[in-house]
């Protein structure tokens, strides 16, 4: 089944989608119990919904100081003319994506073209990191917003029906 929307998704899907979203690790059979179905039922489901990119990927989520990465920016960028669609704006993305101190690329509408988040050991890695992207061919402009504290951070969690 391809799925093309929220409704192709029935109540069985979204619970299962609800319970890996509090919690990544939990096993088939506590969530098939939970859910009055079996295991194997689950474990279908969890394929067919990989499978249709419905569920994207397992993650987890920590403590960014553990790996000592405490320097946390937002970069906007501005894209020259040409690089704003098609091939050049391809290549400006792989170009981004393969800079593994960018943890997010969001395309935005206005002030900037994209917007990064990145995080680094420190201000001197970052501004190396920032010279990096300035000189990718397809980049005019950067704008750095360097953040001075974390407030809270999380991956999205789905509300209860």
């Amino acid at each position: 089944m391809a799925y093309k929307s929220i409704k192709d998704l029935d109540a069985i899907d979204i619970k299962i989608i609800e319970k890996l979203c509090q919690d990544s690790s939990a096993s088939l059979n506590d969530i098939a119990q939970e859910l009055g179905i079996s295991a194997s039922t689950v474990h279908k489901r969890i394929n067919v919904l990989k499978e249709n990119n419905i569920i994207e990927r397992f993650t987890i989520l920590f403590d960014p100081m553990i790996l000592n990465l405490k320097t946390v920016a937002f970069v906007g960028i501005e894209l020259d003319r040409d690089a704003l669609m098609g091939r050049k704006k391809e290549e400006v993305l792989r170009s981004l994506a393969g800079i593994p101190y960018i943890m997010e690329i969001h395309e935005t509408l206005a002030p900037f073209d994209l917007i990064l988040k990145l995080r680094t050991r420190n201000v001197e890695k970052l501004r190396n990191v920032i010279t990096s992207i300035a000189a990718i061919d397809g980049i005019m402009a950067t704008n750095t917003i360097l953040t001075t504290n974390r407030i809270m951070e999380r991956f999205i969690e789905v509300p209860g029906n």
